[in-house]
């Protein structure tokens, strides 16, 4: 039996979980605004209001753009499985935040699945 548990998060927490890490995001639908994003880091700001950040970078780390979301366009972000969805209160469709892996990784992963 395959029981997949889903936790609510903050933004905070959302942050913390990909500290030092690359992101990939990726819209769940495509209506209102998506957002694609295969290669960034996010940040979480706490200075008036609370904001979550998601900064595309390039292959130096240079960043190549930016979308800033507020505490008051966030309805909720929901974890499983190590994917973050964030949902909106806004004409915007869901996204999927998960961890970035090069083309590298994802070969070795692969790899190492099949020496088991």
């Amino acid at each position: 039996m395959n029981t997949t548990e889903i936790r609510e998060v903050s933004m905070k927490e959302l942050a913390q979980a990909f500290e030092g890490k690359f992101i990939n995001v990726s819209s769940t639908d495509h209506y209102g605004i998506a957002i694609e994003m295969t290669r960034g880091t996010i940040e979480y700001e706490d200075d008036l209001k609370p904001e979550l950040w998601l900064v595309s970078r390039d292959s130096e780390s240079n960043v190549t753009g930016s979308v800033t979301f507020d505490e008051d366009t966030i309805e909720t972000i929901e974890e499983s499985n190590g994917t973050y969805t964030i949902s909106f209160s806004i004409a915007m469709a869901d996204i999927d935040i998960s961890e970035y892996k090069s083309l590298e990784q994802l070969q070795k992963e692969h790899d190492e699945k099949q020496e088991v």
